[in-house]
């Protein structure tokens, strides 16, 4: 099972000691991502919480409506390696000059595809100032996520996604922004939540060009491979995430005897995906100040002006 499947069947897990899906639920859901006998044999450990429907989300302060007019976006198809075309949301500050002035971000989705969160989080780089691209991963396989009618099949083909293929697709979308008239190539960031997270750290290690990156709540990309890392890496992360957190002591190490820029952030109170508003994990109080560094972060590392909120 690679990373990413593991991930997937440790979400549904989650879900289920948490009594938002039952028994059988989560094994209907882990057998499509290949592990409906190992994921039995681990529920004996774990009493969930009644079953029940998820509490509701909140939203976030930085939220950006769909039509604000501060905000220009669409759908366009980029070529990542092998000939293969996928497909991104693209957005961008609507008075923007087409003069590569703009600072460009790459956004990696969590395990749920190009939802409506990810879509904000990229329109609010574009209110930030910032062409930002969010690559429908599972696109390469020809159906976007906004096609996908039942959530099995999303997850059957997150499932497909390689550990080795995914950071390149989001190196192509980021080889995108710099072909772009508005972009300025030097000044190039990238952030991923969850899964996305992981597939930041390990982008890092491979896209000598990326100048700033923040990967949220993700797990360590190969430890060899730090030394590799060229940009100033903020890592988010959250106190109350035990699984995720296990590997940062030994994340530090290596980037500390690698020299490369850094600073780790464990968030109070926060679980994995905290920034998510649209997850009863959210945490508004975190959230906002891990966004906050976030954008001064890019902002200090791509030598742009501090941002205003």
């Amino acid at each position: 099972m690679n990373s990413t499947e593991q991930y997937l069947v440790d979400e549904e897990l989650w879900h289920y000691s948490q009594g938002w899906i039952s028994r059988r639920e989560f094994l209907r859901r882990a057998t499509v991502l290949g592990a409906g006998a190992a994921a039995a044999a681990t529920l004996g450990a774990i009493t969930p919480a009644a079953v029940g429907a998820a509490p509701g989300a909140q939203v976030s302060p930085f939220h950006v409506p769909v039509g604000d007019p501060s905000v220009a976006a669409d759908w366009v198809w980029y070529r990542s390696n092998g000939g293969v075309e996928l497909k991104a949301y693209l957005a961008w500050p609507t008075d923007a000059a087409m003069t590569a002035s703009l600072p460009g971000v790459a956004v990696c989705q969590e395990n749920q595809g190009t939802n409506a969160y990810i879509l904000d989080v990229t329109r609010r780089f574009a209110k930030a100032g910032y062409m930002a691209i969010a690559p429908d991963l599972v696109s390469r396989f020809g159906i976007p996520t906004d096609e996908f009618t039942e959530p099995t099949e999303l997850t059957g083909a997150m499932r497909r996604l390689s550990d080795e293929q995914t950071p390149l697709d989001v190196s192509a979308a980021l080889d995108y922004l710099r072909s772009h008239p508005a972009v300025d190539e030097s000044k190039l960031a990238a952030i991923g939540f969850c899964m996305g997270g992981d597939v930041i750290w390990r982008l890092a290690t491979m896209y000598p060009d990326l100048k700033a990156a923040a990967p949220f709540y993700g797990s360590n990309p190969s430890l060899d491979q730090v030394p590799n890392i060229r940009a100033a890496m903020l890592g988010v992360y959250g106190d109350l995430d035990t699984r995720t957190n296990v590997g940062i002591e030994a994340l530090k190490d290596a980037l500390q005897a690698a020299g490369i820029t850094h600073r780790i952030t464990i968030y109070p109170n926060s679980q994995h995906a905290f920034h998510a508003d649209h997850r009863t994990q959210y945490n508004a109080e975190t959230a906002t100040q891990a966004w906050t560094d976030t954008l001064n972060w890019f902002a200090t590392y791509l030598g742009l002006q501090p941002p205003t909120m």
